[in-house]
């Protein structure tokens, strides 16, 4: 294991380093990093609080509190420590990396490899914990401010370059190694023969002193994350229809959370907790609110969603959300402008993936305006970068819409849809953009997929309007019927 860096290429400041894997002495530090989260997120099953008592009985579980901060692969080689998270960043020179060293170091450890969360020890009161770890980690203000943070690890995953799977022997090897630590420790565990003992711990750590969940460890039985489910007010921008027996039936919802600029951010598709009566009211009221839009979404069963006015708000709850994928990087959905008329998209900018999201009830007290349904709802429980950021700051010159034409076709009494646009990019002076797009979408249910794309560009109008026609006789032939 080679921990050294190119330190031209990192950014440092107090004696703390960060930069980019593929600058790291060993990129493939990364790799791993990005497999061991794939590992524990393919094996760890969210479970609501609710129903704790479902996990199955066994003895030797462990149970730990679940810190709120960045989840990172720490790497020791008998010398330092050198962290690398599943986006690629690596850190280099916290404090707490220092204490973990010199303990590793008196318990005669050559390498290891371990799990951890950086958090915030001492926490402000105006921001929320994974916030402030963010600030800090990417520009800390003060040597003060990196002396606050901390380490929790919660796993052995290699040691002396070998893998480690035990819980019984994570734990407690941990303990012995961190417990003189100060900025860095083992997680806060407890072993539990019953689940009344991880009931009682939940109580405790989430419940009563406010942390974000705990962590079920058995060896056989697997990993289970146990938080409180949170609740959001979303707006209805979308819903699909159920098919053969289900039709006349609301399939499910596309919602979304409002920015500050007024654009719709895509959030997440809901489909739990409708009653029977629900599904048939609910789709009733939206048929009445179709209107046009350029983005086409679909939903797991590759069914297209009707888009609808902006007007009605749910309330929903779910389990987690989490902001980056299992290989790192951040979780983007598509931002949509509403003119009044129809959707355009805009682009597609970092937000959650929602875990478990179930309908509690319709809002008929609140608009889909900024105020009632704000992606602030999201902020507050997850650190989304740009969240504050317009989507139209850094605007160029927006796009001409110039045809436009719609045909549809019904085959074994589904719907298909063609939709066929040129416009104008008004960018082409910019070397990544062409002057003139043509677009296909073309959305068949009977299809292994569904939703196919195509797309030709140019620099001169005239060809571009000769591509459209051309494009619109081969495909809009007998049997599609215009829609507008």
């Amino acid at each position: 294991m080679e921990l050294g860096f190119d330190k031209a290429k990192f950014t440092c400041k107090f004696g703390y380093c960060t930069g980019k894997a593929p600058d790291l002495a060993d990129p493939s530090l990364h790799v791993k990093a990005q497999d061991y989260k794939r590992r524990v997120s393919g094996n760890m099953r969210a479970v609501p609080s609710e129903e704790i008592f479902k996990l199955p009985k066994a003895k030797n579980y462990y149970v730990s509190r679940k810190y709120d901060g960045e989840m990172a692969m720490l790497f020791f080689d008998g010398n330092s420590v050198i962290s690398v998270n599943p986006g690629g960043t690596a850190r280099v020179g916290l404090p707490a990396f220092d204490e973990a060293a010199t303990l590793l170091k008196k318990a005669k450890i050559g390498s290891c490899v371990l799990g951890a969360e950086i958090y915030v020890r001492v926490e402000a009161t105006n921001a929320h914990p994974v916030q402030q770890v963010v600030r800090i980690l990417r520009s800390p203000p003060s040597k003060e401010d990196l002396n606050r943070l901390g380490v929790a690890i919660f796993d052995i995953i290699e040691l002396e370059e070998k893998p480690v799977d035990s819980a019984a022997k994570v734990y407690p090897q941990l303990k012995k190694w961190f417990e003189k630590g100060e900025s860095v420790h083992v997680v806060e565990f407890e072993k539990a023969d019953s689940i009344e003992t991880i009931m009682e711990r939940f109580t405790d750590w989430v419940i009563g002193e406010g942390s974000e969940g705990v962590v079920v460890r058995h060896d056989q039985a697997g990993w289970f994350k146990i938080k409180l489910r949170h609740s959001l007010d979303v707006a209805v921008i979308g819903y699909s229809e159920g098919t053969d027996h289900r039709k006349g039936l609301l399939h499910d919802l596309l919602v979304a959370v409002m920015r500050s600029d007024g654009s719709f951010h895509e959030f997440t598709r809901v489909g739990g907790g409708f009653t029977e009566d629900d599904r048939k009211t609910i789709l009733a009221d939206l048929k009445k609110r179709v209107v046009p839009s350029d983005y086409v979404a679909v939903n797991n069963d590759y069914v297209a969603y009707e888009m609808i006015k902006p007007g009605k708000v749910i309330e929903i709850n779910c389990l987690d959300l989490i902001v980056e994928r299992a290989r790192g990087g951040p979780v983007k959905r598509m931002v949509l402008d509403w003119d009044g008329k129809r959707y355009s998209a805009t682009v597609r900018m970092p937000l959650v993936s929602v875990i478990s999201p179930q309908f509690i009830r319709i809002r008929d007290d609140k608009e889909a305006v900024v105020d009632d349904v704000s992606i602030r709802q999201v902020t507050d429980l997850a650190a989304v970068p740009d969240a504050d950021r317009s989507v139209h700051e850094d605007d160029d010159p927006p796009s001409e819409l110039l045809e436009r034409q719609v045909y549809t076709k019904v085959m074994k009494g589904n719907t298909m849809v063609r939709k066929l646009l040129l416009w104008k990019t008004n960018k082409k002076d910019r070397n990544d953009y062409p002057g003139f797009v043509v677009y296909l979408t073309d959305f068949s249910p009977n299809r292994q997929n569904p939703l196919e794309r195509d797309i030709k560009i140019s620099n001169s109008e005239r060809t571009a309007k000769q591509m459209f026609d051309d494009w619109g006789r081969k495909i809009f032939i007998t049997g599609w019927e215009k829609v507008n």
